[in-house]
């Protein structure tokens, strides 16, 4: 038997003791649980007071069921689902009834959601956002997937794709009629329609980089020279002690990540091994990982030792060779770089650059000003703070793909060569489609619902 044709069902609350539990069914089998375990079929969407039993006729529970036909319902297949009391005896009892029907199983995760798209019931990013709004940490995680789940993205693309699609029919026509007469203005025609789409997916890439980071969080990353404070930084930022702080150098080896909420934005804070020259392997292991995170950040606290700087009046000898070392100057705007005076309580006579900020972690020195300047660079980086239209990489590589493929259709003669044409506009209708799900995306459907919980 095919999958889709069986009848799944799943506990939709979480597992545990409360008021209530909410066991889900869908499927061509929908109807039948309902007339087997509460002896009748309730109106289409009205909830009816019910008692439930197994298939030998004991009550287990006494609660409330609806009926949802299909196409009318959550996942477009007959759906059904009981309310039942909280308790975890129950939810199994009920289960395990469910479970001896014939053409009955246990849900995949995420196959509720999966049948509601191949039903038609929502599109690929639509799915997406719903998972977003389900994992969000934060309120804007939760503002950008709210907005999504009306599912704006599918809708431009879409109208992109039947843009494309027109226009393909068009030159198929040319190909087809290759011996009568061809429009002189084609070519413009043409070129005009492909800088428009061209231009229209550029507007949305704008804003695809801070989608991203709304959604994963800022990666803000501490780098500097062994005894540079950073651990002792981190643990100020995050409000506990969760790196080692030690007078002896090279204590931090590995990456040490806090997960911290700052004004609703989701922020991944990580301390890193002290850069310097080492024979220990795992030391220097520990330095390969604090330059991968550094050119993966956000943002870099750059954090310089005051005491290295001590009645000297080039602050910027420092900052040069950190910089170079994590080759810096290679990376175009990101990530936005904040250089630090650190243990500033442990100076006793400097001249200040007003420019960088000057803390000391161990007495609250400065901190204040420092969480202010990492503010001020992630609005920077997140702009208004206004829900994104692209916030997953998958979409913003597909958008790529499409607008790479526009660019090369662009250097295409329609009149010589509308076949080649043709091609880089089906990659590009392709690219889009992949976003909304309107092509086949089997592979793409697995790894998207399975990180869903299995009532979902």
């Amino acid at each position: 038997m095919n999958r889709q044709d069986e009848t799944i069902f799943a506990l939709a609350t979480p597992a545990g003791r409360a008021a209530i539990q909410i066991i889900r069914v869908s499927g061509t089998g929908a109807a039948r649980a309902l007339r087997r375990l509460t002896g009748h079929l309730p109106e289409p969407r009205l909830m009816r007071y019910s008692t439930i039993s197994d298939l030998n006729g004991m009550v287990i529970d006494y609660g409330m069921a609806v009926w949802f036909p299909s196409p009318a319902s959550p996942t477009g297949d007959d759906y059904a689902e009981f309310h039942l009391h909280g308790t975890p005896q129950i939810g199994r009892m009920v289960m395990l009834t469910l479970e001896a029907l014939p053409a009955f199983r246990l849900a995949d995760p995420g196959e509720f959601t999966r049948r509601a798209f191949l039903n038609g019931k929502m599109t690929l990013d639509q799915t997406e956002a719903l998972s977003d709004i389900i994992d969000a940490d934060t309120e804007a995680q939760h503002r950008q997937a709210m907005a999504r789940l009306d599912a704006p993205l599918s809708q431009l693309t879409e109208t992109w794709r039947r843009e494309l699609v027109a226009l393909m029919a068009r030159l198929e026509t040319l190909i087809d009629f290759a011996d009568e007469d061809i429009p002189d203005d084609l070519t413009d025609d043409i070129r005009h329609r492909l800088d428009h789409l061209i231009n229209g997916i550029a507007v949305t890439l704008k804003d695809a980089d801070r989608g991203v980071i709304i959604r994963d969080g800022v990666n803000i990353v501490l780098i500097g020279r062994p005894n540079a404070g950073k651990s002792t930084l981190l643990n100020a930022l995050a409000g506990r002690d969760d790196a080692i702080v030690s007078t002896e150098e090279g204590t931090t080896r590995d990456i040490i990540k806090v997960s911290l909420n700052i004004d609703g934005y989701a922020v991944h804070l990580k301390d890193t091994a002290g850069l310097r020259q080492s024979e220990s392997l795992a030391e220097k292991e520990g330095i390969k990982r604090s330059l991968k995170a550094a050119a993966e950040a956000d943002i870099i606290l750059l954090c310089i030792d005051g005491q290295d700087v001590e009645n000297k009046s080039d602050f910027g000898s420092h900052w040069v060779s950190l910089h170079a070392e994590l080759g810096l100057d290679k990376v175009a705007s990101r990530p936005v770089i904040i250089p630090i005076l650190t243990k500033m309580d442990m100076v006793s006579d400097i001249k200040l650059d007003k420019d960088w900020p000057s803390i000391s972690a161990e007495t609250g020195f400065g901190m204040d000003a420092l969480r202010m300047v990492i503010r001020s660079a992630m609005d920077q980086l997140l702009g208004s703070g206004e829900a994104a239209m692209v916030s997953r990489q998958r979409h913003r590589l597909a958008l790529l793909s499409c607008q790479a493929s526009l660019i090369s259709a662009k250097d295409v003669n329609p009149v010589t060569l509308p076949e080649l044409l043709a091609e880089d506009l089906r990659h590009a209708a392709q690219a889009l489609g992949r976003i909304s799900g309107q092509v086949d995306v089997e592979d793409l459907l697995d790894e998207i619902f399975s990180s869903f919980c299995i009532g979902k």
